[in-house]
């Protein structure tokens, strides 16, 4: 049976540039992050970048698929200083009491005899009237250090307060 606990949860309080989780214990097989959030740069889309342990070198990669309306489009980025994703908060119309949901898995983040690699999947808010999303998608670090740290920065603006993010870390029974 696995065992799932949470780590660490932040909570804005205000808005801030960026979310990190430091001194990730290594007591877990996998981690999980689940997360509501939202930017002040979210007119017409709004990404999100994730880097792990401070390193923004070209050495990350992520390939999204995203469900927009009746529209399918993927997007496949190589030697990026972050792995993208994108929160589906998009449009001019977007609800300003809106947050998009996320969850990202961190498979066996400790397994320094291999790269880092990542799944993750995110949502619009069922109320959201203008451009409904949702998307999902891989990412991976080329890097076989323990991941020791995670970062969340929005591309434009600020993470608006009312953002949380939780760390959870996964092991076996």
């Amino acid at each position: 049976m696995a065992v799932i606990e949470a780590i660490a949860t932040q909570y804005l309080e205000a808005d801030a540039a960026s979310v990190t989780f430091s001194s990730i214990p290594s007591s877990y097989e996998h981690l999980q992050v689940h997360g509501s959030h939202r930017a002040t740069g979210w007119s017409g889309g709004q990404a999100f970048y994730i880097e792990f342990n401070g390193v923004s070198s070209n050495t990350y990669a992520s390939h999204t698929m995203v469900a927009a309306n009746s529209t399918a489009m993927g997007q496949r980025l190589d030697s990026q200083p972050y792995i993208k994703i994108y929160d589906g908060i998009h449009g001019s119309l977007a609800d300003m009491t809106e947050y998009a949901t996320i969850l990202l898995d961190v498979h066996d983040y400790r397994d320094t005899n291999k790269n880092t690699t990542v799944q993750f999947q995110m949502f619009d808010a069922i109320t959201h009237s203008n451009d409904v999303r949702a998307t999902f998608g891989t990412g991976f670090w080329e890097s076989t250090a323990a991941i020791t740290q995670i970062k969340f920065t929005p591309s434009n603006g600020s993470l608006l307060r009312g953002s949380e993010y939780t760390l959870y870390g996964l092991k076996s029974s």
